[in-house]
């Protein structure tokens, strides 16, 4: 007979006497996050929103609530300016009302992200390590289903959807549900390693990369071994590790400044790779759009085009790119630019590139003053490189659905920063400042 009460806690963890329940929560919307993503990408952001009100409401509940005050200053201001820039972006662009929607959005992600990262600081090493294996179960799950679905060639989710698979795009109904499967495989590659199962990590991360090359989500699989590689180099960069990645970052963000002087051109990359496969229309279509952006961006560089300036490019249908190698590409932007930093950049201008630019280079202050141990940095620095890569190339800086990935990664990822090697327990009424 199974024993209910062995079942659960190997499933959500033991209660820990040093936490303050929070381990539960975590650990139960860490099972059923990447299967809730493989159902509907879209129905992570109610499933989150669910996780975070539980979490705050037993924050509440234990009379912590006033821990919230202590908030990191930096993260406070640029967290103020980028809100202060949506705010401006929603009143200057021909559909107001589509964009004061798109801002609260962005509020209510906002305050969503506070109380989950919040909640976050709550985690003793016991229960962070419980919620990490609850994302390594979920994930498994999900892994096993993708995997069996690849290499029948669609079989199963023929039996949920009538989509057929291309060469060009193949299973492209499952892209989005990849990439939570990637980010969750590094999550629990890096619970496995964790637990010194190396062999376990190696071969789950080997079957993700896999699964994304034969769903075709290229981001995904190329990102997954970028991260890797990432994560080692910056450990090996020693002291200097801080500097360097934060000088890339800056040079990154500011890249629409001066990127067109230095002849950058779309045409020029598509006849330098002159090969025509579905992974360089896909690059050259990008790099189009992105040319088409800076363009614009150079045009209004201060306040930029306001929120959701991005889809009004993409509906001008009488400009379709084309390529001389290539052929026709499509709209000069596809729904929006395919990177974080340029969609910023056109919607709420330099004010709201640079405010996201100081919460980011503060996240990595942040985050490399937790981890200290090689294991932690490498795999939580891997795993903020794959959230960079599909920030970069894939999804919209503003999709809700995209930001509740985050959201939950870096939720899941901030406590194993710092617990993941250590030996005690501490105790959860000695708490620092929030995300410090």
């Amino acid at each position: 007979m199974i024993n209910i009460n062995s079942f659960t806690h190997y499933i959500f963890g033991a209660r820990d006497k040093n936490g303050i329940g929070m381990g539960l929560i975590f650990s139960i919307g860490g099972l059923f996050f990447p299967i809730v993503a493989l159902w509907n990408s879209r129905a992570v952001v109610p499933f989150i929103a669910i996780i975070a009100l539980c979490a705050v409401g037993l924050i509440i509940r234990r009379g912590l609530i006033k821990s919230l005050l202590k908030w990191d200053f930096w993260l406070i201001i640029g967290l103020c300016g980028f809100l202060l820039a949506t705010i401006h972006g929603a009143f200057h662009v021909t559909n107001t009302n589509d964009a004061i929607v798109s801002s609260i959005k962005v509020f209510a992600n906002t305050l969503l992200a506070i109380s989950l990262f919040f909640a976050a600081t709550f985690l003793t090493r016991q229960e962070a390590m419980a919620a990490a294996r609850g994302v390594t179960i979920g994930t498994v799950f999900v892994g096993a289903f993708l995997l069996c679905d690849v290499l029948s060639n669609g079989v199963l989710s023929f039996f949920f959807t009538n989509m057929t698979v291309t060469t060009l795009y193949k299973f492209f109904w499952f892209k989005s549900a990849s990439a939570t499967f990637a980010i969750c495989s590094l999550i629990s590659g890096f619970y496995l390693v964790l637990n010194k199962q190396y062999w376990s990590a190696a071969f789950l991360i080997a079957v993700s990369i896999f699964v994304q090359i034969e769903i075709g989500n290229r981001t995904a699989g190329g990102g997954l071994l970028v991260a890797l590689v990432c994560g080692l180099g910056y450990h090996w960069l020693g002291q200097i590790r801080k500097i360097i990645l934060t000088t890339i970052v800056i040079l990154l963000f500011l890249a629409p400044s001066y990127i067109l002087f230095t002849g950058f051109s779309a045409e020029k990359i598509s006849q330098f790779i002159n090969v025509r496969t579905s992974a360089t229309i896909s690059l050259v279509y990008r790099m189009y759009a992105w040319e088409f952006v800076l363009n614009r961006i150079s045009e209004h560089p201060v306040i930029g085009w306001g929120l959701d300036g991005s889809k009004e490019f993409g509906e001008e249908s009488s400009l379709v790119i084309s390529d001389p190698i290539m052929g026709t590409l499509g709209e000069p932007v596809p729904s929006h630019p395919h990177n974080g930093v340029l969609e910023v950049w056109l919607e709420l201008g330099i004010f709201g590139a640079l405010s996201l630019l100081l919460l980011i280079s503060r996240g990595i202050k942040i985050f490399d003053s937790r981890c200290h141990y090689a294991t932690t940095r490498i795999w939580t620095f891997s795993i903020l490189t794959l959230l960079t890569c599909f920030y970069a190339f894939s999804f919209s800086a503003f999709s809700s659905a995209w930001i509740a990935n985050i959201t939950f990664t870096i939720a899941i990822t901030y406590p194993l920063s710092r617990f993941g090697d250590m030996v005690s327990t501490p105790k959860t009424n000695a708490r620092p400042t929030i995300l410090t």
